[in-house]
């Protein structure tokens, strides 16, 4: 070592004694301070660099993986809207409860119900299989090892896969299941399962849609992901079932033992990088198998060349530093002047340099397509702050016309008060309250406070209206004053009490509301005394939409906006008084705001 230093000091040496040429000097540069550091970084980053690679090829294949694996979640979410579109249909509805029904209606609703199941089925092959209709009422239905789709009927105890539907809590899985339809031999398929529910009780029935042979769609979009040469994909289950992207010898799958973990979601062994990632909503993992040579490429065979031709590239390096000086920096110097004389907004003429089809062509015709999106980021830019500023000036306007009727509304309050018709202004003064609440400055959930304010607003006001005929009470509990709940939806149910129970009393009515906290629940009570018969059913078929749109259009309202922010289990319900009258219930969530 101590004698090859010498030979480098004394070839120095010899290039200083003598007058070295422009040439010389480069060669000189070149050696000293880009080819040697360059083979000692080499040596030392050759490891690294192979490491960096694969990092950076697995954080592309990682963000690849997610992406294609929401593609397949999208199918298998259109697959499971495609079943809680026909759950939903009264069709599928009717048939949660068994009821006699003459022999030509079964074959009506048989038929009528096959239609629709075919409708849905494209790729997918859509079933209703039934557990608890006698089969022997359906004699003329063929079964499913006859057909591959549509309405069947079973026996109280189905197969595996069905009570493992019926027992998922109304949520779809996929299982495998035997192929439906005439096959010589039994052949397996995978299918989407979900239980039916009752919309009207809300409860479970023991009916099951069936979605078969979804791994046909599943395939299409796994053909669709494009992966280097040789690279396996597939989509298992949790317990490593194949279910697309195998073969009749590949049906189950495990991570070697032999391997590390490189990141988050990939497993590399010395052969193959995996790259995973989970779907938590229906429990299945999308799989890339890659082979590292086809990761990695020539970059092996490439170190191997450099480490042995390293001092080769001296003497070309050597040659063409005037043809790269001319060819590559003087263009670079002029891109970089161009860029500082760019002004977003501004169009540049085009480059001459743009017409070279090299790599210096490349980054001049990328620059001057930077520079037109720019200028079109820029005028959209504008477009948008002119929308913007027209919006804006929408928004004042419409918040103009409620605090304009506010301020009338108060100077028809004020003129009462000094014209000395106090009730006049009490009236005024409850109309800008209903009004104001009513409004909420667009607000959907309002406190319960506020709420009471306004029922107990539109009470006096209707206690005017009707010479004080009625009497009413407002008992809120303190405890849930600050509780949040849709607004106007004590109004209407107090409104229907004056008109169809005690507004014609004469003075011996009585309205009760009261406001309390029941477990992490609150619950809104309307009574009233009312004389007159009240039909349950009816009340209940307007809450359920079965009734004419036209009629109970308030208290539907109130039920569907209740449910609709809250869930089924939240809502308007009716019942008796033992003394008389009616009562209506609302459940609500506890929930607070500021």
């Amino acid at each position: 070592m101590r004698s090859a230093d010498n030979g480098v000091l004394d070839v120095l040496g010899k290039l200083k004694s003598k007058s070295m040429t422009l040439t010389g000097k480069g060669i000189l540069f070149v050696l000293v301070f880009i080819l040697l550091p360059a083979l000692l970084i080499f040596w030392v980053a050759s490891n690294q660099a192979t490491l960096a690679i694969k990092q950076q090829v697995s954080n592309a294949l990682v963000e690849l993986n997610i992406q294609n694996h929401a593609t397949i979640d999208r199918v298998m979410d259109a697959i499971d809207q495609n079943i809680v579109n026909m759950m939903s249909s009264s069709l599928i509805q009717q048939w949660n409860t068994p009821r006699p029904i003459s022999e030509r209606q079964r074959v009506k609703q048989y038929v009528a119900t096959e239609n629709l199941l075919a409708n849905y089925s494209v790729k997918e092959k859509y079933s209703l299989f039934l557990l608890e209709h006698d089969a022997a009422d359906y004699y003329f239905v063929p079964p499913p090892d006859i057909s591959d789709s549509g309405v069947f009927f079973l026996d109280r105890e189905g197969g595996k896969w069905l009570d493992n539907a019926l027992n998922a809590g109304g949520a779809g899985i996929v299982q495998p299941i035997n192929q439906l339809g005439f096959a010589i031999s039994p052949k397996q398929t995978f299918a989407y399962l979900r239980a039916v529910s009752d919309l009207t009780t809300g409860k479970r029935t023991r009916n099951v849609l069936v979605a078969t042979g979804i791994e046909t769609v599943i395939q299409e979009a796994l053909n669709a992901i494009n992966l280097p040469e040789q690279s396996r994909k597939f989509l298992v289950d949790q317990d490593g079932v194949v279910l697309a992207g195998g073969n009749s010898e590949f049906r189950s799958f495990a991570f070697p033992e032999q391997g590390e973990e490189l990141r988050p979601n990939v497993w590399m062994t010395n052969d193959s990088m995996y790259v995973y990632h989970d779907s938590p909503m229906y429990m299945n993992r999308l799989v890339y198998e890659i082979p590292l040579k086809s990761v990695l490429g020539s970059h092996t065979a490439v170190q191997d060349i450099i480490k042995i031709t390293a001092l080769c590239y001296f003497a070309v390096i050597l040659l063409f530093i005037f043809y790269f000086s001319k060819s590559i920096v003087r263009p670079m110097a002029r891109l970089a002047a161009f860029t500082r004389m760019y002004e977003p907004g501004k169009k540049m003429a085009r480059f001459k340099e743009g017409e070279r089809k090299d790599e210096i062509g490349l980054f001049y015709s990328s620059f001057f397509a930077m520079t037109e999106r720019l200028n079109q980021l820029v005028k959209e830019k504008y477009v948008m702050e002119i929308k913007q500023k027209e919006s804006e000036l929408i928004l004042l306007h419409s918040q103009i016309t409620p605090h304009l009727l506010y301020n009338t509304l108060d100077s028809v309050y004020w003129y009462g008060i000094r014209g000395g018709v106090p009730e006049v202004a009490e009236m005024v003064r409850d109309l800008s309250t209903v009004l104001r609440i009513g409004l909420s400055r667009g607000k959907e959930l309002i406190h319960v406070r506020e709420e009471r304010e306004h029922v107990e607003a539109y009470l006096h006001l209707q206690e005017k209206r009707y010479e004080h005929s009625f009497q009413f009470r407002l008992e809120v509990d303190p405890a849930v004053e600050n509780c949040l709940l849709p607004k106007v939806i004590i109004q209407p149910l107090v409104e229907n009490s004056i008109l169809h129970g005690i507004g014609k009393m004469d003075g011996e009515g009585e309205v009760c509301i009261r406001i309390k906290e029941a477990a992490d629940e609150v619950r809104i009570t309307v009574e009233d005394n009312g004389f007159r018969s009240v039909n349950l059913l009816k009340l209940s078929d307007i809450l359920t939409g079965k009734a004419d749109p036209d009629q109970g259009f308030g208290i539907r309202n109130v039920n569907k906006r209740i449910q609709l922010r809250f869930g089924l289990s939240y809502g308007l319900s009716y019942e008796l008084r033992e003394e008389g009258g009616l009562r209506a219930l609302i459940r609500l969530p506890r929930r607070f705001g500021e």
